[in-house]
């Protein structure tokens, strides 16, 4: 194996080591590593999504949302040169979760690129209207618990407006299962809270995504619960058990949560050019459907 990473607008990188295939991918294209010692994925480059990472110094609070980026590599599994390929390196989400449990869901009504050739415009167009992404500006792409396969995407595929809610509903019902209901809504109003505070933040982004995520990752861990919450204490609760935003190391060993933007391959900042309204309407949708949970 050899590689090389990059230095230019990225954050400490935290080393290279051995790779495997990362067991938590729950959407978008194969190809994901994980480096041992569980901190850093690695997936092949994407030089839009490179550029999209190393120009969000411009907006910080967008930032904040985002993995991780520690740059680019090259990575090789074999000795022939032809097997060298461009990396980007990132955060790796569930490290320091003990039982992470996935969801992706990716946000807009959009799915094509600005500079798509027609006939991707069309496929893409007929993919968002045979799925939950034209009419209510999201759709889940992916999802896994901890103890089990991710879903098949044809079941996601299948989800429709009069659906969906169960579908996330199903993604916390672990939590109920394994920890507690209280445990569950704790989650969900977690999330909401998250989701509000970007929607918050996207009002002034200047940048559009398409084809974006929103991946939802929380700790299934009975045990790191009640490490957390030993009194059980609702004012604890409200401060603790998320990944601190304003920390380098945002997954430290008392993180029960975390929320992040992710999947930028089809995202440019834009200065000049307004906020994101497809993008921010599908942030309202979610929030909507998360809301819904709670009221049941």
């Amino acid at each position: 194996m050899s590689s090389s990473s990059a230095t230019n607008d990225t954050d400490a990188h935290p080393g290279m080591g051995k790779t495997q295939e990362f067991q938590h991918q729950v959407a978008g294209h194969p190809g994901v590593l994980v480096v041992e010692g569980n901190e850093m994925i690695i997936k092949p480059l994407n030089t839009r999504e490179q550029q999209f990472y190393e120009g969000a110094n411009q907006c910080i609070d967008f930032k904040s949302f985002m993995p991780v980026y520690y740059g680019t590599l090259q990575h090789s599994a074999g000795d022939e040169p032809t097997d060298v390929k461009d990396f980007i390196c990132l955060e790796n989400l569930v490290h320091g979760f003990e039982k992470p449990c996935v969801i992706d869901i990716k946000i807009g009504s959009r799915l094509h690129d600005i500079d798509a050739p027609a006939e991707k415009r069309e496929r893409m167009e007929k993919k968002a209207q045979s799925t939950t992404s034209a009419k209510l500006g999201i759709v889940i792409t992916g999802m896994k618990q901890f103890d089990q396969p991710a879903v098949d995407r044809n079941w996601c595929r299948d989800l429709t407006e009069d659906t969906i809610a169960g579908a996330i509903a199903q993604f916390f019902s672990t939590a109920a299962e394994q920890v507690s209901a209280e445990y569950r809504d704790y989650l969900v109003w977690q999330f909401i809270t998250e989701v509000v505070e970007l929607l918050d933040v996207m009002q002034h982004v200047e940048c559009r995504m398409y084809s974006s995520s929103l991946l939802f990752v929380y700790d299934a861990s009975k045990t790191k619960y009640e490490r957390l919450f030993p009194s059980d204490d609702a004012n604890n609760r409200k401060t603790r058990g998320f990944a601190d935003r304003d920390s380098d190391n945002e997954h430290e060993d008392d993180s029960l949560l975390d929320m992040k933007a992710i999947d930028f391959a089809h995202s440019h900042w834009v200065p000049g050019q307004g906020r994101d309204e497809l993008y921010i309407a599908g942030l309202q949708k979610l929030i909507e459907v998360l809301q819904s949970l709670i009221d049941e």
